[in-house]
């Protein structure tokens, strides 16, 4: 076995063995190697050499959390997979979410899950940018619409939308962004803004939807022209806004951050709202759409800026430019 960060290592390759590597091959199986896969989560790639198994495994006790609240994420997350693959259809096609493989609470609240293949569309982000390959961009992009209408259409719930989650997500970020870069005068003026939405309930006449709840640029792999999502413990009902909000104000930071001009992210933010708006249901929903994503760019962008490791100048222009979108939205 491969020396690894993992403090459970010596303990994880029998249970791998045991419960999760027969789900893909038959043994006998031969060595491990333990990759971590990212700085910032404890999530890993172990690897089965004889049978060249991959499998993704990610650790939610940390520090930050109790061994018993990590174990109820873990729960979570493997239960909104298996509920999003085997109720909502997202298991099979262009389209769907990983599967997940196993849990297990004593190799600290561990979550095992099938390794998406591709690259995410943080790559392709950077690379239009970098590399000024736009038209990939333009395509991933109109492979991930019609990943979410798939996900929204299947989830569409009788329940209509509300404000209250919006409203109650603002103070939350408003909360933690105060303790950091956002000065009173700036949180005042937000809030002032975002009062003229909460009065204009008639503008969100839509049925709630289940949403990704976390749809960052990692957390979607996108191999030729499929779309396979990860990360759904953040998964709940809410208005379809939520995650393509998210999604809008995630290519507004990457060509504010990357090359300090978030208008030239409109050209690919108008594009996603019309591939999922045309797929989903005809030309009229897009400008349904358009009237109330303000709010959820704004809601986005104040969520990135809640990033530490981001410099503090960018997390005040995102601060700006989220209430530029609750001034200027309506």
């Amino acid at each position: 076995m491969a020396t690894s960060t993992y403090a459970k290592a010596t303990t994880l390759y029998p249970y791998l063995k045991n419960e999760i590597f027969p789900q893909l091959a038959p043994p006998p199986y031969g060595r491990l190697k333990i990759t971590r896969l990212s700085y910032q989560k404890p999530v890993y790639l172990f690897s089965e050499w004889t049978k060249r198994i991959q499998v993704v495994g990610k650790v939610f006790e940390t520090e930050l959390l109790s061994s018993e609240e990590a174990w109820q994420r873990t729960e979570r997350e493997y239960f909104n997979l298996k509920q999003l693959r085997e109720k909502f259809g997202m298991n099979n096609g262009r389209y769907r979410v990983v599967a997940p493989l196993g849990k297990n609470k004593e190799l600290s609240a561990l979550l095992v899950t099938d390794r998406a293949p591709g690259k995410i569309l943080d790559f392709y982000i950077a690379d239009a940018i970098y590399g000024h390959q736009s038209k990939r961009l333009f395509e991933k992009l109109s492979s991930l619409a019609r990943f979410f209408v798939k996900l929204h259409r299947n989830t569409e719930l009788d329940r209509s939308v509300s404000l209250e989650l919006p409203r109650a997500y603002l103070d939350n970020l408003l909360q933690s962004l105060s303790k950091g870069p956002l000065d009173a005068a700036k949180r005042t003026a937000i809030e002032s803004y975002a009062a003229n939405w909460w009065e204009k309930e008639g503008m969100f006449t839509d049925h709630e939807v289940i949403v990704h709840g976390d749809a960052t640029p990692t957390n979607f792999f996108l191999p030729h022209r499929e779309v396979i999502g990860i990360d759904v413990d953040k998964m709940k009902r809410a208005d379809r806004c939520w995650d393509l909000g998210f999604i809008l104000a995630e290519l507004k930071h990457h060509f504010m951050w990357r090359m300090g001009d978030g208008w030239a992210a409109e050209p690919y933010i108008g594009h996603f709202l019309w591939e999922y708006a045309i797929t989903y249901q005809n030309e009229q929903f897009f400008y349904t759409m358009t009237r109330k994503i303000p709010l959820y760019m704004a809601l986005g962008l104040l969520r990135i800026a809640r990033n530490t490791w981001l410099d503090e100048p960018h997390r005040k222009n995102l601060i700006r430019e989220a209430k530029r979108c609750l001034k200027y939205g309506l």
